[in-house]
């Protein structure tokens, strides 16, 4: 038996990982391979001592293995996301539909709920039950699918390219993987089923609440059952979630408070748990997405608006935790994939009378119930909303909601503006009954369809005048182009939304001062467990109010606003004045300073406008914060603001190439501040 003499011209790092290195320079194969530093020197690292330096730098190694791998998989998902939606290959940009307005909203609310097996008719949209088919203008009804809200707890079942993970190459949760651990169990025992009970249930308690503060579902609603259903049968959000979890869960094992308590190896266990997660999650996530590119959209419902839903909750995750650069791609992915479920499922013919004869609308009815638990039946307004109905309505107003904060940053109208004045109609429900000449009971009646102060805390009306400005930014940018801009059609058009936002203002009343002083309440403490709890100071019961919450982003849209009107002059003397107003309500309605995190995109415009006197207060609200300003955007935004107080002279003498839509840019990339 021969015996080999190991190399001693191999690289450092393999030497470090006893890895046998092939001696390829500037970069070994193994080091390539891996993403990693090669190093090759003629002298002995000053780590590679044999002790705890050279212990600390293997484990650096091993964190940046995995840390590399996850990038990997993240871009390899992102490619195929990029190709996979776009393989639908429909361009919503072709559809033409009539939004509701209030004259078809008569032919649409002509309720009439039949007995029996008469069905529902919906302005000569007939409803019927399954097996007849209506013989009238409208919706095919045998086009709906009766298998919409199929309570199947497996993942969706679709076959799949050989270019998409299929369900026998993807490890289910409990199978052993290269970082999993035998018969499913970790280092403490716990078997892998507890295990994900335990982080699904630190996901729902905990976590989905700081990401979603103002959503609190009523118990006539059953609160928040509907996304634990979900969890339980949708492989790619379940595992999306339990990634949240572990994150989360990191964190507070890394806090001062446990760092000395809690063993390295549950730390390692942790990091491990949470690769795995994502692996798994990205890669259902993919094949979900084959599905619906192999099968298409129609028919598909329940399953186009999951994935719809998976890549709002993968986004809005992402950006929670300080890696959003990928947002455009979701949110354009997310925006045409719910476009098309639209056209398929939320489009139809009613008859409007006189010459018109027929009109195409959009109508959200129409989606909620093919998604009801009885599909083609209404809810009683004394009912939940099903899982299918209650997924589609909470996703939607976020995906709305990203689309509108996005549009700020790229200088241009929302993509999904279009659906806006039917989703987010204004019109009230005496109205509504007034046109009618009944009383309204069906859920799916009630208007507007989408209340936003629901899920995000914010009146429609700000959100829709934020969309507006950034529509009015993009006209203002290519009318320039075109060197056909007139001023006065731009102040005409502004005039027009800064009235409605000013009459959206007086319809919330005073707002009620927290603090007698700038001070925002007590600086939080370092344990983040603190601001999870139902105690702590970022949970539902210690949020402002979510008509200062809407009052200060209403306030910081009239900002926006001004600089699309006379372009950038923070001196002005309106723009001053609705900086400081804007200012005022952060620091005096404010209760606590983890608040903040909730209003990142109007403190960012604010703060860009800010005079120089006023620029240490941003930064000690920031400051205020303590740990939670570890957590979403807002050092993101102050980064921002901090670039534009340092470039103040530069942007001024460059002013008419100078906006909001620049600062928002002015780190590299658009910014995506939620």
């Amino acid at each position: 038996m021969t015996t080999r003499t190991r190399s001693s011209e191999g690289c450092w790092t393999c030497r470090l990982r006893r890895k046998k290195c092939d001696e390829t320079r500037p970069v070994c194969e193994g080091c390539s391979t891996l993403g990693i530093d090669c190093l090759y020197s003629e002298e002995k690292p000053q780590w590679m001592d044999g002790g705890d330096w050279q212990k600390a730098r293997g484990e650096w190694v091993k964190q940046e293995i995995k840390r590399v791998a996850a990038q990997r998989r993240e871009k390899r998902y992102m490619k195929d996301l990029e190709a996979g939606v776009g393989g639908i290959g429909l361009d919503m940009g072709r559809v033409e539909v009539g939004v509701i307005t209030t004259g078809t909203l008569q032919v649409l609310s002509g309720v009439s709920v039949g007995g029996g097996d008469g069905g529902h008719t919906v302005g000569g949209v007939t409803i019927l039950p399954d097996g007849e088919k209506g013989s009238g203008m409208g919706v095919e009804t045998d086009n709906i699918p009766t298998g919409a809200t199929s309570t199947d707890t497996t993942a969706i079942a679709t076959p799949c390219s050989s270019s998409s993970p299929s369900p026998s190459n993807i490890p289910s949760r409990h199978q052993k993987t290269d970082s999993a651990d035998p018969d499913g169990e970790d280092h403490t025992g716990i078997p892998a089923s507890e295990r994900d009970a335990h982080r699904t249930m630190f996901y729902l308690d905990y976590v989905f609440p700081f990401l979603f503060p103002f959503y609190r579902p009523t118990l006539l609603d059953f609160g928040r059952g509907w996304l634990l259903v979900l969890l339980q049968r949708n492989q790619a959000l379940f595992h999306v979630a339990q990634t949240m979890a572990g994150y989360f869960y990191g964190i507070i094992l890394s806090s001062e408070d446990n760092k000395d308590d809690v063993p390295e190896l549950c730390k390692s266990h942790n990091f491990d748990a949470i690769q795995r997660e994502q692996e798994l999650g990205l890669q259902w996530l993919r094949r979900a997405i084959q599905g619906v590119v192999d099968k298409g959209v129609d028919g598909h419902l329940k399953e186009a608006s999951e994935v719809v839903a998976c890549i709002v909750q993968l986004l809005t995750s992402e950006v929670a935790v300080g890696n959003g650069w990928n947002w455009r791609v979701h949110l354009d992915a997310a925006a045409q994939l719910w476009g098309e479920v639209w056209r398929f499922h939320g489009m139809g013919r009613v008859g409007v009378g006189g010459e018109e004869g027929e009109r195409e609308v959009v109508c959200f009815m129409m989606l909620l119930l093919q998604l009801g638990t009885n599909p083609k039946s209404f809810t009683p307004m004394g009912q939940p909303w099903g899982t299918g109905q209650a997924t589609l309505r909470f996703f939607s107003a976020q995906l709305l909601f990203l689309d509108v904060v996005g549009s700020t940053a790229l200088g241009e109208g929302p993509r999904l503006q279009r659906w806006h004045g039917h989703l987010l109609d204004t019109i009230g429900r005496e109205e509504l009954e007034r046109i009618v000449g009944v009383k309204v009971k069906e859920k799916e009646m009630d208007l507007p369809h989408l209340k936003l102060v629901e899920f995000i805390g914010l009146e429609n009306w700000v959100v829709v005048a934020i969309g507006q400005v950034a529509a009015l930014d993009g006209y203002k940018k290519e009318r320039k182009r075109m060197g056909a801009l007139s001023v006065t059609e731009l102040v005409e058009r502004a005039r027009v939304i800064q009235r409605r936002i000013r009459d959206g203002l007086a319809g919330l009343g005073e707002p009620e001062v927290k603090h007698a002083c700038p001070s925002g309440g007590p600086v939080p403490k370092d344990h983040p467990l603190l601001h999870f709890t139902a105690q702590g100071m970022i949970s539902p019961q210690s949020m402002h109010s979510t008509a200062v919450h809407t009052r200060i982003w209403a306030q910081a849209t009239l900002t926006y606003l001004q600089v699309v009107i006379s372009g950038w002059q923070p001196a002005s003397q309106e723009i001053h004045h609705s900086v400081t107003e804007t200012l005022n309500l952060m620091l005096y309605c404010v209760p606590a300073p983890a608040c903040l995190r909730v209003l990142v995109w109007p403190f960012t415009v604010t703060g860009c406008l800010a005079a120089p006197e006023q620029e240490q207060i941003f930064r000690d609200m920031v400051a205020a914060m303590g740990c939670l300003r570890n957590f979403g955007t807002i050092k993101e935004g102050l980064a921002i603001i901090e670039h534009v107080w340092a470039n103040r002279a530069q942007i001024e003498q460059n002013a008419d190439q100078w906006d909001i839509a620049a600062c928002l840019s002015c780190l590299g990339q658009p910014s995506l501040l939620i």
